[in-house]
């Protein structure tokens, strides 16, 4: 029986996948998120189809490193549901901003390297600022 292939990561796939990253507790392996995004979404991916992603890659590492040498036991938990489900959300939520924070920094990296290269071909500031012109939606083909 010839195995099937898991369907290309779509935006919506991918923000499950970081998601699930970003509220993840506990050790983190690749193995132990291919299981927990196949339980989310009943598609089994491989490794190597996340790591193609540097979204995925990115958050994994991100996270992978903010886990590093934390007890994650559940001593001094309060007993009260809601309290633990608002403290797990505030958790998800800090993990979320570090992330965005980092993904902002290599995207203004980004940026320095375009402008500076743009700057050495001639392209202006001022050009790269102007306007995107209007698309001419409104005109039938008969219209002039």
């Amino acid at each position: 029986m010839k195995k099937s292939r898991a369907p290309d990561l779509t935006e919506d796939r991918i923000r499950v996948v970081i998601d699930i990253l970003d509220g993840w507790k506990g050790k983190l392996t690749w193995d132990s998120l291919l299981d927990a995004v196949q339980t989310a979404t009943c598609i089994r991916y491989s490794r190597f189809t996340f790591a193609d992603y540097p979204e995925i890659a990115n958050a994994f590492s991100l996270k992978k490193d903010a886990l590093r040498g934390t007890w994650t036991g559940e001593r001094n938990q309060p007993r009260d549901e809601r309290v633990r489900a608002a403290l797990e959300q505030v958790e998800r939520y800090k993990a979320k901003v570090e992330r965005l924070e980092h993904e902002n920094q290599l995207l203004l990296e980004q940026f320095v390297t375009w402008a500076t290269n743009a700057e050495r071909k001639g392209v202006t500031m001022s050009m790269l600022n102007a306007p995107l012109p209007k698309p001419n939606r409104d005109r039938t083909k008969g219209e002039k």
